[in-house]
């Protein structure tokens, strides 16, 4: 129920601003969400690779320093970006000394708002899904454009994020290895909450 009240309330912002557009589902009208995003908000950024300690703690779990990216529903291939430090948690949660985390039994003791602002500030660790390529706003072999959803810890639906990476020596035939190996990150920006 949510999601349809939320869809229809973008659409009539769409309607309502002379821009009706009919999608046949809903991965189209996010694409063209996405599309807009980049069209309308893009400016070209510059994020260096993170220079600290990288360890893969297991299939979903890697560190960096102390921070952790927590990941699922993502193509292995892709998972380089994260190994090779172009896109790290400092990125969006930042570099600040982690919060305390607290014990079990510490947060069976918080009430909801103690338990809703304690999770509203970890810093700790970032938690991604669904990570991946939009092919179709990639449209320079130098340039690779990604979707996916980050679930804070103080909030029950994920955000769309974007990121982009840059190659300024690859070519058609470049293959995702060598591209995202040479890359740097050039564009990070959220987007709209699912619903």
């Amino acid at each position: 129920m949510k999601k349809t009240v939320f869809y229809l309330l973008l659409l009539f912002v769409f309607i309502a601003n002379g821009q009706k557009k009919e999608f046949k589902n809903q991965g189209e009208q996010e694409n063209y969400w996405a599309e807009q995003l980049f069209e309308k908000e893009y400016v070209k950024q510059s994020f260096e690779k993170f220079q600290g300690k990288i360890t893969t703690i297991d299939k979903t779990n890697i560190t960096f320093d102390n921070k952790t990216l927590e990941f699922w529903n993502t193509k292995t291939e892709l998972l380089q970006i994260f190994t090779d430090g172009i896109f790290y948690p400092q990125i969006l949660i930042g570099k600040e000394e982690n919060i305390k985390i607290k014990s079990e039994e510490e947060l069976k003791l918080l009430n909801q708002n103690e338990s809703y602002l304690y999770n509203l500030k970890r810093n700790d660790k970032l938690r991604i899904s669904s990570f991946e390529e939009l092919e179709f706003l990639s449209k320079s072999p130098k340039v690779k454009r990604f979707r996916f959803w980050n679930y804070s810890f103080g909030s029950m639906n994920p955000q769309v994020y974007f990121i982009e990476l840059t190659n300024e020596n690859a070519k058609e035939d470049t293959e995702l290895s060598s591209f995202i190996r040479n890359a740097k990150l050039t564009f990070v920006k959220g987007g709209w909450i699912i619903m």
